[in-house]
């Protein structure tokens, strides 16, 4: 989820609580709704301690850090600004908790209980940078800015704020019965991916049967016509075969690679047998990112890799 939107939902689940009881604590709770994305600074850590959690998404989005460290934040406050150390603790955990429990939504799998588990889990409700939610979060951020500078009409903006919260609720209530109800119909070969809009969704289709690899991906509406974006059969050799087991396991050494789906594209060309992983999780419109890693086929060693940092057609 963009910090867009952590911020603005967080501040509307307040508000919506809370607001009626005391505003005293609501910036204290807007912080907590965004502190697990400030991860981004320890990430020079990973190379220091050797480890995948200092990563963007990695140990600081769980429920347990986030107790741990409303805990300090609460002892903080009580220290330096005499605040209650019990209601800094309550709502720094559960707007911390909400940050985890909204990206716990999306298709980027999180360690949702590190330490205690390094078990990692998503939902595929949400797409993980929605470019739809971080635009109306620009927007009511940028307009409730100007109704309280410009107009400053307090009833105008309760009125907004109200229409946001309600938005948003049904927004997400929306999102996941539509996860929940059509992924109820898929067979254990499919996977259900939530589209950019609302009312788009893409289904991933995997079979490997001996040497035969079948994969598809439909993207689908509940207003127009199914459309293919992509279909493939390949029949792979026992030797290829092992370069695609290679492959993926190249892959799964990339933390952020081992989290997401890869639809696998093999090109073949004299003496080299290339795979080509793009990413489902990253794809907007027939566009996504990939890896690919070129085989020696006489030396049967990786003589290449081609990461790509922006986005490529997922064609040939």
């Amino acid at each position: 989820m963009d910090l867009f939107t952590h911020l603005v939902v967080g501040a509307l689940m307040y508000l919506l609580f809370m607001r009626d009881v005391t505003l005293d604590f609501l910036f204290i709770a807007i912080f907590f709704s965004v502190l697990p994305d400030l991860d981004i600074f320890l990430m020079p850590l990973k190379k220091i301690f050797k480890s995948n959690y200092f990563e963007h998404r990695g140990g600081s989005h769980s429920y347990i850090i986030g107790i741990i460290v409303a805990s300090i934040f609460g002892l903080l406050f009580f220290i330096l600004r005499q605040r209650p150390f019990f209601i800094v603790w309550i709502i720094g955990s559960l707007f911390y908790g909400l940050h985890v429990s909204m990206d716990l939504l999306t298709t980027t799998r999180i360690p949702y209980l590190f330490p205690i588990s390094r078990k990692e889990r998503s939902f595929h409700v949400e797409k993980a940078g929605s470019f739809f939610t971080m635009v109306n979060s620009f927007i009511f951020l940028i307009t409730s800015m100007f109704i309280s500078v410009f107009s400053a009409n307090i009833i105008a903006l309760r009125f907004f704020i109200d229409f946001y919260t309600i938005f948003f609720l049904i927004y997400y209530f929306y999102r996941i019965s539509s996860k929940l109800w059509f992924s109820s119909k898929l067979n254990k070969n499919q996977k259900y991916f939530p589209g950019v809009l609302p009312f788009f969704f893409v289904i991933f289709e995997r079979e490997l049967v001996e040497n035969i690899l079948s994969l598809s991906l439909v993207r689908k509406s509940h207003f127009s016509k199914n459309q293919e974006i992509f279909n493939s059969k390949t029949i792979l050799t026992d030797e290829e075969m092992i370069f695609f087991e290679q492959g993926m396991a190249l892959c799964n050494k990339y933390y952020y690679f081992a989290k997401w789906t890869a639809v696998p594209i093999f090109i073949r060309k004299e003496g080299i047998f290339a795979i080509r992983f793009f990413f489902i999780e990253t794809m907007m419109r027939k566009r996504t990112m990939f890896i690919q890693y070129d085989f020696d086929i006489f030396t049967r060693q990786m003589i290449s890799v081609n990461r790509t940092s922006g986005h490529k057609k997922l064609v040939i």
